[in-house]
């Protein structure tokens, strides 16, 4: 399950343990002082928000499901920003299920904390590797595992970019192959499953007024990590990522979100380790794992615009492709996706209860959960 996909939640009950307040500092023109947006702002980091909920979700990797969720958003003192911390229990008709506990923390000075620790229970869909794969090739197989990652970054000579180690570890089991399918051969590495310790670093930036629902500013960051087969069960293989994402404020409470996204692999990573296309990330409209392949990108854009009180509503559109190695990525057309979306605001920090409708090439999907696509 993807990261967003383990925050999923559409609430059974109209109600937040804590209401949040109405959304303070939303620009009423692309030319309110920065300085004041950034004040108002500030100022509503200060107060703590949580909730607590009974949910109900849909995914079209899960269909239907129930569980609970809730989040916590707080301001340590000292800190430019506040901090946050969700956890979610989660269970499918599909047989699936997860729990997932996740948080960042802002110190005083710049320094950031981010961690995360989850286990799984999930049957999947394997449809092979490559752009061309077939929707009708699918093998199903079952995925279960403990993971997680803990990252820490440090603020460069005072500036806003920082940098920082990250440890990531995981423990996964494949169970259920199909016996006449491309898995229980054995041909495709990590289908007997892995484990392993990964070592790296991490860089970023962000300059965005608020973390979850951002009307400003930008995050850009990347990471890279190695697994040693020294350190688990594993043939070694490294892992990486870098993300760019940009906010620009169109007046009257609507803002433009424009993000790219490219993910890689080197060495003999395992199946479930591999970069993949659709999610409730990007492209929106292709079930997750759609596609996969060492290597993978992405581009999308979301306008944002506020409706009536807590209810805002989004229009989105992405581009993408997986390949084998980056001199194959221009054979063919990238895969593309969009659609329309509605949020209900949980906390004045800006976690939206978010509902999308997406379409691509192989039909319509729809999404229910918790957290924006970027």
């Amino acid at each position: 399950m993807s990261p967003a996909a383990a925050l999923l939640a559409l609430s059974l009950l109209a109600t937040a343990a804590a209401p949040p307040p109405p959304r303070e500092g939303e620009p009423e023109s692309a030319a309110e002082p920065p300085a004041r947006a950034a004040a108002q702002h500030a100022a509503e980091g200060d107060r703590s928000a949580w909730f607590a909920l009974p949910v109900l979700f849909w995914l079209p990797e899960t269909q239907l499901g129930f569980g609970a969720t809730g989040g916590l958003h707080f301001h340590v003192g000292g800190a430019e920003r506040p901090s946050s911390a969700f956890v979610a229990a989660v269970y499918t008709l599909e047989k699936q299920g997860s729990l997932d506990l996740a948080g960042d923390v802002t110190l005083p000075g710049g320094a950031f904390l981010n961690g995360r620790v989850r286990a799984i229970h999930f049957p999947d869909v394997y449809f092979g590797l490559g752009p061309d794969s077939r929707a009708e090739g699918d093998e199903p197989f079952t995925r279960r595992s403990v993971e997680g990652f803990l990252s820490g970054e440090l603020p460069i000579a005072g500036s806003r970019i920082r940098a920082g180690p990250r440890l990531e570890l995981k423990a996964e089991e494949v169970l259920d192959l199909d016996p006449a399918g491309q898995l229980a051969t054995g041909a495709v590495p990590g289908a007997d499953g892995y484990s392993g310790v990964g070592l790296g670093a991490g860089v970023s930036r962000d300059t965005r007024d608020r973390p979850f629902w951002p009307s400003r500013g930008s995050l850009v960051q990347a990471w890279w990590v190695l697994y040693g087969p020294a350190l688990g069960r594993n043939q070694g293989f490294g892992r990486g990522l870098a993300e760019g994402r940009k906010f620009l404020p169109l007046g009257a409470g609507r803002t433009l979100g424009l993000a790219a996204i490219a993910e890689w692999t080197n060495g003999t990573p395992p199946l479930t380790a591999l970069p993949r296309l659709g999610s409730t990330r990007f492209l929106r409209g292709y079930r997750e794992g759609r596609f996969r392949d060492r290597l993978a990108w992405a581009a999308q854009a979301e306008l944002r615009a506020p409706l009536a009180g807590r209810l805002s509503g989004a229009l989105f559109a992405a581009v993408g492709d997986v390949a084998p190695r980056v001199a194959a990525l221009g054979d063919a057309l990238p895969k593309a996706a969009g659609g329309v979306g509605l949020r209900w605001r949980l906390t004045g920090q800006g976690a939206n209860v978010r509902v999308d409708l997406a379409a691509s090439e192989e039909g319509p999907e729809l999404y229910v959960l918790v957290l924006e696509a970027f």
